[in-house]
């Protein structure tokens, strides 16, 4: 019967790496985003921000949206100023509980 354990075991093991890795994947893609920001690249820190959001990722969505609210004013010519889309992004930001998001919406429609 013993033979039947170890199985069984190493199923539950697979399984919980399995789940673990996945964890960490969505951390590092959001630890690498935040790096290329830190680094100017912010042409690829808001692609892979983008690509988060669209995962779901309400921080993503929050860095996105309000990168993409000030625009070259702020990140030169690699990051377009789309007012449409900063809003999308941060409404989804704001809906998933993200308080800054809510806040720069407050902001963006009290500007107009």
């Amino acid at each position: 019967m013993s033979h039947f354990r170890r199985p069984h075991a190493a199923l539950i093991a697979a399984l919980c790496l399995a789940f673990t890795g996945a964890a960490s994947a969505e951390a590092t893609a959001i630890e690498l985003a935040h790096q290329a920001y830190h680094r100017g690249q912010f042409q690829h820190s808001l692609k892979l921000y983008q690509q988060l959001a669209a995962a779901g990722n309400a921080e993503a969505a929050e860095r996105a949206g309000y990168m993409l609210m000030h625009g070259p004013a702020t990140y030169g010519p690699q990051v377009p100023r789309d007012p449409a889309r900063a809003t999308a992004l941060l409404e989804q930001a704001a809906d998933a509980g993200r308080p800054n998001a809510v806040f720069v919406l407050g902001m963006m429609n009290g500007a107009d």
